[in-house]
């Protein structure tokens, strides 16, 4: 059985739209890859409204990530406090309980899911970061 790329990577790069400038944020993250899904964990931080990544996706939830040699577009969705345990217990069989406990317990998390809509050959024209935010590839 043929594994998806995201199965064998260790970390990925999430890129989202600044929610302020338009500009293309990129940030280096632990994942979780799950039926044709990437779960993340967001810092809350002190305000509750989570890091630089996890507004921006909530401002624009287009996405692209970066493993490897690969690079997805995607749409992120903040998913409910109540799926935190579930995603928390997938980074622990990942990445082993002492690192999770170490890196993730004891903090607020945001969870977050970003379906996979496709695979992307080359960065250039990615979703929604080339002029005034639209999808080049997207006729609607």
């Amino acid at each position: 059985m043929v594994r998806h790329p995201l199965e064998e990577a260790e970390v990925l790069d999430l890129i989202t739209r600044g929610r302020h400038t338009g500009q293309p944020h990129r940030v280096e993250l632990w994942f979780v890859y799950r039926d044709g899904a990437v779960y993340l964990m967001a810092h809350a931080r002190a305000h509750g409204r989570g890091t630089d990544w996890y507004q921006n996706l909530r401002a624009d939830p287009r996405v692209m990530i970066e493993a490897g040699e690969g690079r997805w577009e995607g749409v992120a969705e903040p998913l409910p406090p109540e799926w935190l345990p579930t995603v928390t217990d997938w980074f622990r069989e990942k990445y082993g309980a002492g690192t999770v406990r170490h890196w993730y317990e004891g903090t607020p998390r945001l969870p977050v899911r970003v379906w996979l809509r496709s695979w992307k050959m080359s960065f250039p024209g990615a979703i929604g970061f080339r002029g005034a935010g639209t999808d080049p590839q997207d006729s609607s």
